[in-house]
């Protein structure tokens, strides 16, 4: 997935909203992890479908914001994916301490994601410096010491 070269209007309000789904997935597994065996077994798959939006939504407005690293947290994704993926079969005949171990990395990981992409992207949307017009300009020019404005 390439970086889109998009400029919203709002990126603080999108550096929030992926903050807000992360929390969201990671109170998620933190409680399906909390759950017993049984009601753990019949959550995992529709918490795998969960992440998997989750992720989507994340990979959309890291997109939208033009996030330098997309490609190679869309392949992070993928791997985390296909881990939840591949241990479903075990999990759904009752494997529940390999399913656990699987969204106990998982957390882990998006512990790592956070701190990483949150840097990044607080970087990312920074406001550009503000241009100056007219007299106001001029006139910082010239008190900065860069010589004289054309009139």
């Amino acid at each position: 997935m390439k970086a889109h070269a998009a400029k919203p209007s709002r990126p603080r309000t999108l550096v929030a909203a992926l903050r807000h789904a992360r929390k969201t997935l990671c109170v998620r597994l933190h409680a399906v992890l909390q759950a017993p065996d049984a009601v753990f077994v019949g959550d995992y798959a529709l918490l795998v479908a969960e992440v998997e939006a989750g992720f989507r939504h994340e990979e959309l407005i890291m997109g939208t914001l033009g996030y330098e690293r997309l490609r190679e947290q869309c392949q992070e994704n993928a791997v985390v994916l296909s881990a939840l993926h591949r241990v479903q079969p075990q999990v759904e005949i009752g494997d529940t301490a390999l399913g656990r171990a699987v969204l106990t990395a998982l957390i882990d990981v998006l512990d790592l994601h956070r701190l990483s992409t949150g840097v990044a992207l607080a970087v990312a949307v920074q406001a550009p410096p503000l241009r100056m017009r007219g007299s106001a300009a001029r006139l910082t020019l010239r008190v900065g010491g860069r010589g004289r404005h054309p009139r």
